[in-house]
């Protein structure tokens, strides 16, 4: 299997990091820092212009057309980025709606009018089910990932209190489980799952970027930097520890792809590999993200630095659609390849 991408999809990749470097650079975004909408009307509707939303879904559900695989791309970049919004939601509520013919939302959705949050379902603490919420400020509808289904509901139907978020791009709300009686659509079943198994890649992809960005950071501090008139880069220590992390990048987006194409071709080891993309994935953008902070220095454990958005971002992302554990133990449940 050829986990190579294309030149039409290099060009994919292309587009969609140019568009990062001018619209989400961090140091800009900086200024959004505990607001409960980060990105704004206009921008999210210039992503929507570009076909992000839609990138991956099949024309005649009003999508671009591509698949799974270009849609790890783009999603690789966000994560490489470092950049916030409710990419994810709105990329799986848009697929949601257009499978179950709800055409109205799909359309808004997808022509960026019509923000989708992210709710999952957790236990709280007395055993008390709740929705944990992600960019619920601005968005029409909610994406509720339950047990046994998920629901596009609009955002409206929450009540929602604004809570404390490790990450100040990513505003964060709680609110009590919800009728999922009328939804706008709604999944259940196989469909459910294997829309939760494509969530599962694009938060490995998101989270394969993080890796390869803190890789890439820390490689260019390590040539800049001089220290004794030398670059650091020349010290072993630092030059191993730059080397493994492009080690970890590699297999965490090397794992991804090949989780990718196996979902997308409906292979039988496709849940094993998702579940094993994904762990291999948050080991490698959490690893690699307090080793950037390390590589930097004291500068790396400033504010004004990037580095330590990739820490609380991968942090963020480790626990969303499911956190470590409990693709581990997902893995214990799947027949390995072979």
């Amino acid at each position: 299997m050829d986990l190579l991408p294309t030149p039409e999809q290099d060009e994919i990749v292309t587009t969609v990091r140019a568009q990062l470097d001018s619209d989400f650079d961090l140091h800009s975004l900086a200024a959004a820092d505990g607001a409960t909408r980060v990105i704004g009307a206009d921008l999210w509707e210039r992503c929507a212009g570009l076909g992000w939303f839609g990138l991956g879904l099949e024309e005649d559900l009003g999508g671009v057309g591509y698949g799974l695989a270009e849609e790890t791309l783009l999603f690789g970049e966000l994560g490489r980025h470092a950049t916030p919004g409710p990419f994810l939601a709105t990329v799986l509520g848009a697929r949601v709606a257009a499978q179950v013919g709800a055409s109205e939302a799909a359309a808004a959705i997808l022509d960026g009018t019509a923000p989708v949050a992210l709710a999952e379902e957790e236990a709280a603490g007395a055993g008390d089910a709740h929705l944990r919420i992600r960019d619920l400020d601005g968005a029409r509808y909610v994406l509720v990932v339950a047990t046994e289904r998920v629901s596009l509901l609009p955002a409206e139907a929450l009540a929602a209190t604004a809570v404390e978020s490790l990450d100040l791009l990513v505003p964060l709300s709680i609110a009590p489980l919800p009728d999922l009686s009328d939804p706008v659509a709604s999944l259940t079943g196989d469909a459910a799952g294997l829309l939760r198994r494509r969530g599962t890649v694009l938060v490995g992809a998101e989270l394969a970027g993080i890796a390869t960005g803190c890789a890439e950071q820390s490689v260019a501090y390590a040539v800049d930097r001089e220290q004794f008139g030398v670059p650091i880069g020349s010290f072993q220590a630092v030059k191993h520890r730059c080397a493994d992390m492009a080690v970890r990048a590699e297999a965490a987006t090397s794992s991804v792809r090949l989780a990718a194409l196996a979902l997308a071709d409906g292979r039988s080891d496709a849940a094993f590999l998702v579940e094993a993309a994904r762990v291999v994935a948050t080991d490698a953008a959490i690893g690699n993200a307090q080793t950037n902070v390390f590589n930097h220095g004291g500068i790396g454990f400033t504010w004004e630095h990037t580095a330590h958005r990739y820490v609380t971002r991968s942090q963020v992302l480790s626990r969303t659609l499911g956190d470590r554990h409990d693709h581990l133990h997902a893995l214990l449940d799947e027949p390995a390849p072979g």
